[in-house]
């Protein structure tokens, strides 16, 4: 077993000494990860627009750090990794080290969809039917482990306009045909946190065809509401929908439908 083990770890630090990607040990392939700096400095290479400006803490502003004395040095001081914490299809995760106005250094981390590194990540559509109603997903939420209700959107696919993307959809996620595209503007939903900059979009329905939602997705059903039943939802925090005979009080906390909402009673024959 000890022999095993020095074995184990001989053949680790060869591997890890010679660069390789990965190494084999009996039937196992245990696989080396990347320099989360490295990684890190190739992302800002390529994508400097989107992962910028780094500005400037004397401004005002949080400054990100790529000196890479000061970075071991903040890292040491807050016992956490600067780089890229995780990267997958989806997201990518940064730990910027930083400088903040106070002169005081640390380190902040942000999530990135991986589609906003080649445009806006995902859109927002109000879908709204002929009778003026606005429709809405009921929907189970992975993130709040709970039932909501709100307005479609998604990723932006990879060569799509956000136009295309809303349309896309609203098709997919409702089964709605919409036409008529209004941009009401764009917003950002934990900018603590998320580089999200959503456009929102209302529409005006057309037709109506068969929904094809994701494999990931858990809308149980398409149900509309007027302006003013929305506006009292909010106000009490839910909306009444009958399911198998009961009725229930789903949430409604939407910011994208509270944002529409807004918006579409301040531009109001202006858009």
């Amino acid at each position: 077993m000890l022999m095993h083990t020095f074995s184990f770890l001989a053949i680790f630090c060869l591997g890890v000494l010679s660069g390789c990607s990965s190494i084999t040990i009996g039937q196992t392939e245990y696989r080396k990860q990347p320099d989360p700096l490295e990684n890190y400095f190739k992302y800002f290479h390529t994508y400097e627009n989107v992962l910028g400006p780094l500005g400037k803490a004397k401004d005002g502003e949080i400054e990100i750090i790529h000196d890479r004395q000061k970075i071991a040095e903040i890292e040491k001081t807050t016992g956490r990794i600067v780089g890229v914490v995780g990267d997958d299809k989806y997201w990518l995760w940064l730990n910027d080290a930083v400088q903040f106005p106070n002169k005081s250094y640390g380190v902040y981390g942000r999530l990135l969809w991986k589609s906003s590194l080649s445009g806006r990540a995902g859109v927002v559509v109000m879908p709204v039917l002929p009778n003026g109603k606005i429709a809405l997903n009921r929907n189970f939420r992975h993130a709040t482990r709970s039932w909501e209700y709100e307005l479609p959107r998604g990723a932006r696919e990879p060569n799509e306009t956000i136009e295309m993307a809303a349309k896309r959809e609203a098709k997919e996620e409702t089964g709605m045909i919409v036409e008529e595209l209004v941009l009401l503007g764009e917003m950002t939903v934990d900018s603590g946190t998320l580089n999200t900059i959503a456009p929102i979009f209302r529409a005006k329905v057309v037709a109506q065809e068969n929904s094809t939602p994701e494999d990931s997705e858990a809308i149980a059903s398409i149900d509309a509401f007027s302006v003013a039943e929305l506006k009292q939802g909010f106000v009490d925090g839910y909306l009444i929908k009958e399911i198998k005979g009961h009725k229930q009080k789903i949430p409604l906390r939407d910011p994208f439908l509270a944002y529409a909402l807004f918006m579409s009673d301040i531009t109001k024959g202006k858009r």
